[in-house]
C-alpha cells in the first residue's frame, strides 16, 4: 500500500524514489515551503518485527549525530499509517553509478574521480571516527550533488565498531551467510566474519578503482562469480590501468584490495593522503588517466 499523499506532522509524503528488502523510501514536502525531506518506513509485512524497528532506530540514532555535511541528518523518528519511520534530509542528486554509466555514453560529463573520491574518504573517515563501521559502501550510496559535493547515504547495515554490534542481536546468521552487494564484498565477509573498519577499507578499494580507471577490479557478469573472485582473485594494479599513476599512491589503493585485512590499507586516512598526492601531481604533470 503506497503512503503518496499521508501526511507526517509538517510533511505531506509525494513520491516512492526506492524500495529495498525491509524498507520503502519516499520523498516529502514540507507544507509550510520548508525543505523536503525523505522518509524511510518500514514494509508493512515488516511493521511488527521488533527486530526491523531496532535497525531503523539504530540508524536514526546515528543520522542525528551530524557526522559530516555530506551525511543526510536525521530529523525525527516517526510513524505514518502505523507504521515505523524516521525523517531525514532529502539529499538531491545522482547516484554515482548512474552519473558514471552516463559518462561511459557522454564523456563530456564532468566528473573528477579523484576530487570524488577524496570527498568519499573524508565522509568514511567521519564514520570511522566517530566509531561505526558504514558496512554499505558502494557507488550506487553515493549522492553526487549539483553543486559537486558527495553524500553518502544508506545507514542501515551500520554496526559499532567499538567492540559492540549494534545489530547483532537482530539477526540469527549462519557463518557462511553473505549480506552486502557482491562487488564490494570484502573476501572476509564473504567467508562469514563480522564487519570491520578493513572491511570498508575493501569497499572504498573497490570504489577507488571504479573512479580512477573506468573499470571495477573484478568485470564478472553474474553476483556468484563477482564474489569468488572477490574471494580468491588477485586484482589488477592500478598502475596496470593507468601508466601514468605515481607509484606510492598507487601501492596504497592495490593493498585496499588486499585479500588479508591485515595487508590492506591500515586506515581510510592513509587512502585519502595518497589521493591527494594523485591530485597534487595532476596539478603539475597532467591528468592521471587510464590507459
Amino acid at each position: 500500500m503506497t503512503l503518496t499523499n499521508a501526511r507526517l506532522g509538517p510533511y505531506m509524503i509525494r513520491e516512492l524514489i526506492g524500495v529495498g528488502g525491509t524498507s520503502e523510501v519516499y520523498r516529502a514536502d514540507h507544507v509550510e515551503g520548508g525543505a523536503p525531506v525523505v522518509v524511510k518506513v518500514i514494509r508493512p509485512e515488516r511493521k511488527a518485527d521488533p527486530a526491523q524497528l531496532k535497525s531503523l532506530k539504530n540508524e536514526f540514532s546515528i543520522l542525528e549525530r551530524r557526522l559530516h555535511p555530506g551525511i543526510p541528518v536525521g530529523r525525527r523518528l516517526a510513524e505514518v499509517s502505523g507504521r515505523p519511520c524516521i525523517v531525514m534530509d532529502f539529499l538531491s542528486g545522482d547516484s554515482l553509478s548512474d552519473v558514471l554509466a552516463l559518462k561511459a555514453k557522454h564523456t563530456h560529463l564532468p566528473v573528477n574521480g579523484l576530487r570524488v573520491l577524496a570527498d568519499l574518504c573524508g565522509i568514511v573517515q567521519a564514520i570511522h571516527e566517530a566509531e561505526f563501521i558504514h558496512n554499505d559502501i558502494k557507488l550506487e550510496n553515493c549522492i553526487l550533488r549539483p553543486d559537486g559535493s558527495l553524500a553518502l547515504v544508506d545507514f542501515g547495515s551500520v554496526r559499532s565498531g567499538a567492540g559492540k554490534n549494534l545489530l547483532a542481536s537482530l539477526f540469527s546468521r549462519s557463518e557462511k551467510t553473505v549480506f552486502g552487494t557482491a562487488t564490494y564484498l570484502a573476501p572476509e565477509l564473504i567467508a562469514g566474519s563480522q564487519p570491520t573498519y578493513q572491511s570498508d577499507v575493501y569497499a572504498l578499494g573497490v570504489c577507488a578503482f571504479r573512479l580512477l580507471t573506468g573499470r571495477f577490479p573484478f568485470d564478472a557478469s553474474t553476483q556468484s562469480s563477482r564474489i569468488k573472485a572477490n574471494a580468491a582473485s588477485a586484482p589488477p594494479s592500478l598502475a596496470g590501468r593507468i601508466p601514468n599513476v605515481p607509484p606510492g599512491p598507487a601501492t596504497v589503493v592495490d593493498m585496499c584490495l588486499a585479500k588479508s585485512p591485515k595487508e590492506r590499507t591500515p586506515n581510510v586516512q592513509a587512502l585519502q593522503a595518497a589521493v591527494r598526492q594523485m591530485i597534487e601531481r595532476s596539478k603539475t604533470q597532467g591528468s592521471i588517466r587510464p590507459s
